[in-house]
């Protein structure tokens, strides 16, 4: 079978599922199969270009298509992440032949969206060379922000409520998805369709784009200040401006203090809710590629949700959703699933928004914090929640701060080192703890010795990034503290204050146990794939 017929099967097999309502777990796994093959992913593009150019051509199957793309592209991208330029590079060329397909005429709006929607949900940004191709085929085809029939978008945005069943988050979610690659004054024209909607689950989803590019934010943010004089900004909303507007730069915080006070002056009055109670919150121990998870299980009047937020070192908040209307029974099947695939331990609304806050600050300044943030923050109750800086050693001061004297002295440390080598044996998180990028490939570089491969390692990947590690350390020992019992946090919080200092790590035994593990997964292939 030719690479092009593979990919096609597999697509008619997504579109199968999708068609059903129900992904299989073949569907699933297709991300990491293709990520290894960068050329199948151009074959994807080809293959939806083609599908757009049928006189009937099966919208399903351009679904299907931006499935694949949207598994590989997350891989990719966590590869990337971890120092992959191969990863990167991938990426890039996949946008340059979505960019060329567009200008070129053979890839329509249409099936270019479906595309494009692929990187939203990956949680990759389309670049520009994408939304200037996606620019000249809509001017080319019509359909500009001048050209837009107001009957069609009016209909549009009735359609994606009905579809979203009046849920402003994941409305915001698939309209962002839709729009990721149109320019900022399209955007705009068709987010004015949110801001006047009779709809206030549209008016409230327009909120989510003060978190965006200034671009978009600014213009939107006058809009929406006009709309509040008439009172059509709801107390909720209001609420929900309360708390983003501590979470972007100065000048955009102006801009949405100026919607609060026209929304205030109007007198709204807040809407009665239904009593909140957090059954369950926990903390996961952060793994190798930095990411780390938070869970809350939260009774909401009659109705039960699940709550889920990643966060990952270096690039901030990742993720933010919220599953509705479940049983208490399957919540908590799903947090037995959980727990049985990684370390959890109890939390405290206190320590949720501390790593919420830090992780705020943690992430590049271009990075926007996700919308279903402020769902999942106001479900769990939490309060000062905006980004604050923690470095490592004023965390690991602050946790060892509640320790006894003799539990971190001289000794104790000496203990808690030696004891490191031997964690794996106790908690299988650390397993996940090595690195995959290409300063590995350049250090063990005609080296075949295996005790050469791990000095070259210990010295030039993991000496580099030694506050990156002390910090995967410190988290994984808040996430413990949590639980109140036992001193394991202790000692990890003691492991990662040696690895923030200037001790050789030569010394410490978790670095030569890194450096182990990066060697095996350097021979084998092994990819560290981030938990969620």
């Amino acid at each position: 079978m030719t690479p092009r017929a593979a990919i096609q099967q597999i697509a008619r097999m997504v579109r199968d599922d999708i068609r059903s309502g129900e992904l299989s777990p073949g569907a699933h796994s297709v991300g990491e199969m293709l990520a290894a093959q960068p050329e199948a992913l151009i074959l994807i593009v080809n293959l939806t270009a083609a599908e757009g150019r049928k006189k009937r051509p099966d919208a399903t199957m351009h679904q299907a298509y931006s499935f694949m793309l949207g598994q590989a592209l997350e891989q990719l991208r966590q590869r990337s992440e971890a120092g992959n330029g191969h990863a990167g590079m991938a990426m890039e060329n996949v946008r340059a032949a979505i960019a060329q397909q567009m200008r070129a005429g053979k890839l329509v709006p249409t099936a270019a969206v479906a595309l494009v929607s692929a990187f939203s949900r990956a949680g990759i940004d389309v670049g520009e060379d994408i939304r200037s191709a996606m620019d000249h085929a809509m001017i080319q085809t019509g359909a500009d922000q001048q050209n837009l029939p107001t009957a069609d978008i009016d209909e549009m945005l009735k359609d994606l409520v009905t579809a979203c069943e009046g849920d402003p988050f994941l409305i915001h979610s698939q309209f962002a998805e839709l729009t990721a690659a149109m320019p900022a004054e399209l955007q705009l024209s068709l987010l004015e369709g949110f801001v006047l909607a009779d709809d206030s689950s549209l008016r409230e989803a327009a909120i989510g784009w003060l978190l965006a590019e200034p671009a978009i934010t600014l213009p939107l943010a006058s809009m929406m200040k006009e709309t509040a004089k008439r009172g059509l900004i709801p107390a909720s909303s209001v609420t929900n401006l309360m708390l983003i507007r501590n979470w972007v730069p100065e000048d955009r915080r102006r801009a949405i203090d100026a919607i609060i006070r026209a929304a205030r002056a109007v007198d709204s009055v807040p809407e009665k809710r239904p009593a909140i109670q957090v059954r369950e919150l926990l903390l996961s121990e952060r793994d190798g590629a930095g990411a780390q998870s938070i869970f809350a299980s939260i009774k909401q009047g009659r109705k039960n949700a699940l709550v889920s937020i990643l966060v990952k070192q270096g690039h901030g908040v990742r993720d933010a959703w919220v599953v509705h209307s479940l049983s208490r029974p399957e919540i908590e099947d799903m947090l037995d699933h959980i727990a049985s695939e990684m370390s959890v331990h109890e939390a405290t609304a206190e320590d949720t928004a501390m790593i919420l806050s830090s992780a705020m600050a943690d992430g590049p300044a271009n990075s926007p914090t996700p919308f279903g943030l402020v769902q999942a923050i106001t479900l769990m109750g939490l309060s000062d929640v905006a980004p604050t800086f923690l470095s490592v050693e004023d965390l690991i001061a602050s946790m060892l701060a509640e320790a006894d004297a003799a539990e971190t002295d001289a000794k104790a440390v000496k203990r808690a080192v030696r004891a490191s080598g031997r964690w794996l044996a106790t908690n299988p998180q650390i397993d996940s703890w090595f690195e995959n990028g290409d300063d590995v490939a350049a250090a063990i570089k005609g080296k075949r010795k295996i005790e050469d491969r791990i000095a070259a390692i210990i010295e030039k990947v993991l000496e580099p990034k030694r506050a990156y590690w002390a910090s995967v350390i410190a988290w994984s020992a808040f996430a413990q503290r949590g639980d109140g019992n036992g001193s394991d946090w202790i000692e990890m919080a003691l492991v990662a204050r040696e690895m923030a200092s200037e001790r050789p790590l030569s010394e410490i035994p978790l670095a030569r146990f890194i450096a182990v593990q990066t060697t095996e997964a350097a021979r084998t292939g092994q990819r560290l794939v981030p938990m969620s």
